[in-house]
C-alpha cells in the first residue's frame, strides 16, 4: 500500500521508503541532506505522516469493502426478485392448467355418464325405447319389471314405463353422473293375468 510522499524538513528531498511493511529500522535517513527522522515515535512528524497514511488507507480500504457489500446484498436481492418473478411467470400457468384440469376431471369423470334426461320425462315411454336409450348413453347393467297395476288402460298403454332408477334412485335429474356398471331398473304397466 502506497503511502504519499514524505519531504525532509531540511532539505525537501523525498525521503526513501513507500510502504510502512518496508521500513526495517525505526529511524530514516534522508538520502539528500543526511537528516534523522524517527518514524515510529507519534510525536514525531513522520511518525505522525505514516499513522495518518496508514489510517487514510485502512479507511479507504473499509470504504471498498463496504461498497462490495452491498454491491453484493444487490445482487443477491435482484437474484431473489428474479426468482420470485420466475416463479410467478411459471407458477400462474401451471396453477391455471391444474384448475383447468380438476374441472375437466370432475365434469367428464373416467367412467362416468352424465344423464341428458331426467326420470320424470322418461314416464309414459315405451319401455324398450328407454332401454334402448340407456344402452346409447352407455349403461351395461340394465333390467325391467312389469308393473301390473293396469285396469283399463286409458291413462296408460301396456308396456309405458311407470318409473326409472339408478341404483335404487328414481330422483336422477339431467346433468347427473353415474358410473356406466350402475344398476338401472326400468318399471313398466301391464295388465294383470
Amino acid at each position: 500500500m502506497k503511502l504519499s510522499e514524505v519531504c525532509c524538513k531540511n532539505c525537501g528531498g523525498l525521503l526513501d521508503f513507500d510502504t510502512v511493511s518496508h521500513i526495517k529500522n525505526s529511524r530514516v535517513v534522508c538520502p539528500h541532506c543526511h537528516s534523522i527522522y524517527i518514524y515510529e515515535a507519534k510525536h514525531s512528524d513522520i511518525g505522525a505522516q505514516l499513522e495518518l497514511d496508514a489510517e487514510r488507507i485502512r479507511l479507504k480500504e473499509e470504504k471498498e469493502n463496504i461498497k462490495e457489500f452491498w454491491k453484493f446484498k444487490k445482487l443477491k436481492e435482484d437474484h431473489k426478485v428474479g426468482f420470485i418473478s420466475l416463479l410467478i411467470l411459471f407458477g400462474i400457468p401451471l396453477f391455471g392448467f391444474l384448475v383447468m384440469t380438476t374441472n375437466y376431471l370432475i365434469a367428464h369423470r373416467p367412467g362416468q355418464i352424465e344423464l341428458p334426461i331426467s326420470e320424470k320425462k322418461l314416464h309414459g315411454e315405451n319401455y324398450k325405447n328407454v332401454e334402448s336409450k340407456f344402452e346409447d348413453m352407455g349403461f351395461e347393467n340394465i333390467k325391467y319389471e312389469k308393473v301390473r297395476d293396469l285396469k283399463f288402460g286409458l291413462f296408460a298403454h301396456s308396456g309405458d314405463v311407470s318409473e326409472v332408477t339408478i341404483n335404487g334412485d328414481n330422483d336422477f335429474k339431467k346433468g347427473d353422473n353415474y358410473n356406466k356398471k350402475s344398476k338401472i331398473k326400468i318399471y313398466y304397466h301391464v295388465f294383470p293375468k
